[in-house]
C-alpha cells in the first residue's frame, strides 16, 4: 500500500468506434432500431428509404463535453466527423451525438438507407468516426 508503479506510455486516439450487437459479441446484427422504433433484424427488416438509429461508443469528444457514466439528457454532437456505410456506400448522415436517456458514451447514429441499397438479411455496415473505423456488423433492409 502506498507504493507507487513505474510509468507506463499509452497512446491515445481520438475515437475508436465500436457498434454494439445484438448478441453483445461484436460481431453479426448490429444493434440497430428501424424507423418505427422496433429492432431491427432478419425478420423485422428496414424499408429502404427509411431512418435507422445505430448504438454505438467510442466515439471521442462531444460537444458539450459530457461526463461519463450520468445519463444523457440531451443531445450533444460529435466534435470527429461522422460517416456511416452501408455496402461500401455511404449514406445521409441525420444524427450523431449522445442516446438520450442512455448512460454518457453510448452514442446514437441516425442514417437514411438509400433508395438503391441491397436488400437482405444480413447486410454489412460500418461507421467511421474521425479517422477510425468500427467493425463490420450488418443490417437487415426491404
Amino acid at each position: 500500500m502506498g507504493v507507487t508503479s513505474n510509468s507506463v506510455e499509452l497512446p491515445l486516439q481520438p475515437s475508436a468506434p465500436g457498434i454494439f450487437t445484438a448478441t453483445g459479441t461484436g460481431q453479426g446484427q448490429g444493434a440497430v432500431v428501424n424507423q418505427d422504433g422496433s429492432p431491427n433484424s432478419a425478420g423485422n427488416p428496414a424499408p429502404r428509404g427509411s431512418a435507422i438509429s445505430i448504438y454505438a461508443t467510442g466515439a471521442g469528444q462531444t460537444i458539450p463535453s459530457a461526463v461519463d457514466g450520468m445519463i444523457a439528457s440531451g443531445a450533444s454532437g460529435l466534435v470527429l466527423p461522422v460517416t456511416v456505410g452501408i455496402a461500401n456506400k455511404g449514406v445521409e448522415l441525420l444524427y450523431a451525438g449522445d442516446a438520450p436517456g442512455l448512460v454518457e458514451g453510448v452514442i446514437q447514429i441516425n442514417a437514411r438507407i438509400p433508395d438503391d441499397a441491397p436488400v437482405g438479411p444480413a447486410v454489412p455496415l460500418v461507421v467511421r468516426i474521425g479517422d477510425a473505423y468500427s467493425q463490420t456488423v450488418t443490417v437487415a433492409i426491404r
